[in-house]
């Protein structure tokens, strides 16, 4: 189990309503200001009352901002809304994968400037949609950055833009290809897809393993159910702690056979709150809740913040957890659910639906509790 920081940092995006308050940078950057302070003071009174209290080997810096211990792995993933943004430390490098939209400027260099970090190894740009890279240019011109990891296709528009930024600015540009690896503090960096090219920009997302101690974090991006399948016959290793839902938790990512492969004890989904999109898609959370996964949301908790000690996870909120222990050798499941019709069918019937529209079932009682009904071509339930 990981350990829970207090419950008390919440910076929530209010990507609904950008009018009032809620929704501007300026508020949201006063709020990292008085927010950082508190999260410190309730950090360092939980690692004073409690000798298993996360951040116990942590520090407090000049500013007061608390800071983990140098041999740890934090994960800082940003309430962008609609839009994703994730920042890894690990011995004082720094790494930042895609920056969200054009709007979250201040909040993500203003979070940058709060924890001191005035220089990233390596930016990560997992493919050319504005959520992913609207920040690029803002961020390129309030840091040093040593290299930046983006695949061709930046030709026009704000993506245009981003890849002569990178260029005027001298730093070193590679496309990584499956089996690349790099190096950041104390973590290796395993670069896994795209396998192969796509005309779809989504399926184009880099793809990423993080592995720290005992433990590794995932990225995908925007990667749909084909390149995530591409990626499990490549032979690649996919076991990971913790995963970075797929596509803000769209049910045409993260299909079930992907998520069998990383069995995931975490998930953190990026998301705006009450998103045009519907995400993050309840088949997904299904899917999720299946492997007893515990669940993140930004839309739900504001910026979540993993600290990985080698051993440990640690969160700064609590999750969602869900309604089935967790396993290392997770169970297969023995159904197959149709999202539209709510029927479940044996996994060699005829009538199979789509994968972005199946939902799994361990057993027939899970499914008919979810009020799925047996196909009346399989007969899953035994019947004639």
């Amino acid at each position: 189990m990981g350990r829970i920081y207090p419950s008390c940092f919440d910076m929530r995006r209010r990507k609904t309503d950008k009018g009032k308050c809620g929704g501007s940078a300026a508020c949201r950057r006063a709020a990292l200001l008085l927010l950082l302070p508190l999260f410190t003071v309730m950090l360092l009174l939980a690692s004073c009352s409690a000798g298993t209290a996360a951040g116990e080997t942590g520090s407090v810096d000049s500013q007061g901002i608390y800071l983990p211990a140098e041999e740890d792995l934090t994960a800082y993933f940003f309430d962008v809304g609609q839009a994703d943004a994730t920042l890894l430390v690990s011995r004082g490098e720094a790494m930042l994968i895609d920056a969200g939209n054009r709007d979250d400027a201040q909040f993500i260099t203003g979070y940058l400037a709060e924890l001191g970090i005035e220089r990233l190894k390596y930016m990560v740009f997992t493919h050319p949609h504005e959520d992913h890279i609207g920040s690029g240019e803002a961020v390129l011109s309030q840091v040093t950055v040593d290299m930046v990891y983006m695949l061709d296709g930046y030709d026009e528009g704000i993506e245009g833009s981003l890849r002569q930024a990178v260029e005027q600015a001298g730093i070193n540009v590679e496309a990584p290809k499956p089996g690349d690896t790099a190096q950041l503090g104390e973590c290796g960096i395993e670069f896994l897809g795209p396998v192969s090219d796509s005309d779809d920009e989504n399926d184009m997302s880099i793809c990423l393993r993080i592995d720290h101690g005992q433990n590794s974090m995932l990225f995908t991006g925007d990667a749909g159910s084909g390149p995530e399948r591409e990626m499990i016959e490549s032979g690649a290793t996919l076991e990971a702690d913790l995963l970075q839902a797929g596509h803000h938790g769209s049910s045409t990512s993260n299909s079930y056979y992907f998520l069998r492969e990383v069995n995931p004890r975490y998930v953190v989904i990026s998301c705006g709150e009450d998103n045009m999109y519907g995400h993050p898609h309840e088949e997904t959370l299904s899917r999720f809740n299946d492997l007893g996964a515990e669940v993140f949301r930004t839309d739900l908790q504001g910026t979540v913040i993993a600290v990985d000690d080698g051993e440990e996870i640690t969160f700064n909120c609590e999750g969602a957890k869900a309604d089935r222990p967790y396993s290392e050798d997770h169970q297969e499941a023995s159904y197959i659910g149709n999202v539209n019709s709510k029927k479940y069918h044996s996994p060699d019937c005829g009538g199979l639906p789509e994968e972005k529209n199946r939902v799994y079932f361990t057993d027939r009682a899970a499914a008919e509790k979810a009020g799925y009904e047996p196909c009346g071509l399989c007969h899953p339930d035994g019947s004639s």
